[in-house]
């Protein structure tokens, strides 16, 4: 018997309060096709999981300690990997693989840009929202540069490395990298756009063209803009010579970019026996009953029915509503999980680089319907089961295709069939991308398995790391 095999759906409970100091509650029902999957009673798996011998031993004896990593950018995920292998821990690895990003998947990812994470601490057995989204500002709409102090804070809360070693591997692959296959399907889409500036034109057009896989990336700019970030920490944005570029190519108060913070909340949760599923919890979003809503409606569809009905129980509708984003998830050894969605609001922002700084200018949203970041953990014993990010390609479908695909693929995530539960939460020409790590732990044994998924779509990478104890 496995522990996430084991489910009692009786009450959804969002950790964001109405004012009135208290959870909100809310009856749901367990259907058939959810308890196909989870058979057992929450009950003797509660007391079984207090039972010393029986799920606190994580892994065999002698076993070496595994972690995993996946991004939907190749050479991130492979950053990931190695600051894992270099003692890392997850705040570390996401950290690092979001600043690559910020380089090899620049129309997704970036500095003036921003998003939004699910982030396990597993000491304090303690599943948080972090919000730092790149929010409009004003009448002209132009965003906070939120990015930098959301990753800020995500390495310090589940991090343990210093600051300037998440940044060096970023930095070395603004000098030259290869363009993937992920950047540049996104340059052949947007070139027009970026044709129109002189300065995006030189770096992603420099024959007239845009580069195609495997062409060499040359950003200079950029890696002088991550040298000061490295060297100078986050006050080189905030406060600093890049924050004060930023401000004036998008009129911003300099005032108000210095003072931008991110933002700790509770999550979204929904309680499935002694586990519990955590969605992002932002102030424009929906909260934990409509996903749970969502859930249940889907749960007795055919499988490839789920994403349309979770989207449609959500209450989005119509096209093109969803920014483009992109995500990224880890495991560590520690049992700490991250799952984040970052976007710059559209394909390459604004499609403006801020002269001198090789920083494409972002653009703002005020929702989170350009990815879906979810774990499903374990509080009672510090545990991440399952950690998944699902992403808008963008203009594929409505805003709420991340988490309608995320929410419709974790039964069959949780059942030992990764690949197929990307296969059947979507059609193959359907909205919204999902890349994952799920894993199952024996209650008898304690012995964890684990398996990455990553959307093909995405071109994506996952990484099983393991390490000496």
């Amino acid at each position: 018997m496995t522990e996430t095999s084991l489910l009692g759906l009786r009450t959804v409970t969002s950790s964001a309060h109405r004012g009135t100091g208290q959870p909100v509650k809310m009856p749901v029902r367990a259907p058939h096709s959810t308890r196909r999957i989870w058979q057992g009673l929450g009950a003797i798996a509660i007391a079984a999981s207090l039972v010393g011998g029986c799920v606190n031993t994580k892994y065999r004896t002698g076993a070496p300690a595994q972690s995993f990593v996946a991004a939907d950018e190749p050479r991130a995920a492979e950053i990931g990997r190695d600051v894992i292998a270099q003692g890392g821990k997850a705040g570390d690895a996401a950290t690092a693989m979001a600043m690559a990003m910020a380089v090899t998947l620049p129309s997704r990812v970036g500095m003036t840009g921003g998003g939004v994470c699910v982030v396990f601490d597993a000491a304090k057995k303690e599943t948080r929202t972090l919000d730092f989204l790149p929010r409009p500002t004003g009448t002209g709409g132009a965003p906070l540069p939120g990015f930098l102090r959301g990753v800020y804070a995500l390495q310090a809360s589940t991090g343990a490395m210093r600051w300037e070693q998440t940044v060096v591997p970023a930095e070395q692959l603004a000098r030259s990298t290869p363009v993937s296959r992920a950047l540049a399907r996104d340059l052949a889409d947007s070139a027009t756009r970026l044709s129109a500036d002189p300065e995006a034109r030189r770096v992603f057009l420099p024959a007239g063209a845009p580069l195609a896989e495997g062409a060499p990336l040359s950003q200079p700019e950029l890696a002088a803009s991550l040298s000061q970030v490295r060297r100078s920490g986050i006050a080189a944005m905030y406060g600093g010579p890049l924050g004060g570029a930023v401000a004036q190519a998008a009129t911003i108060d300099p005032a108000a970019v210095r003072g931008f913070q991110p933002r700790w909340t509770g999550t979204a949760a929904i309680p499935l026996g002694i586990v519990s599923m955590h969605f992002a919890q932002l102030p424009e979003t929906n909260n934990g009953a409509a996903l749970a809503a969502a859930w249940n409606a889907a749960a007795d569809l055919p499988p490839d029915q789920r994403a349309a009905r979770v989207a449609q129980t959500l209450g989005a509708t119509g096209n093109g509503a969803s920014a483009p984003g992109a995500g990224l998830v880890v495991i560590d050894h520690e049992e700490n999980g991250v799952a984040c969605s970052f976007t710059m609001g559209a394909p390459f922002g604004s499609g403006r680089m801020v002269p001198g700084t090789g920083l494409l200018a972002a653009r703002g949203v005020d929702g989170a319907g350009f990815g879906a970041p979810a774990l499903l953990t374990n509080a009672i014993v510090g545990r991440t089961q399952f950690a998944g990010a699902a992403s808008a390609a963008g203009n594929d479908g409505p805003a709420a295709a991340p988490a309608a695909l995320l929410t419709a693929a974790l039964p069959a995530a949780l059942d030992k069939e990764p690949g197929a539960a990307i296969r059947v939460s979507r059609a193959a020409n359907g909205p919204g991308r999902a890349t994952f790590v799920t894993c199952q732990t024996s209650m008898e044994s304690g012995w964890k398995e684990c398996q990455v998924a990553a959307d093909p779509r995405a071109h994506a990478l996952g990484i099983l790391v393991e390490t000496e104890r």
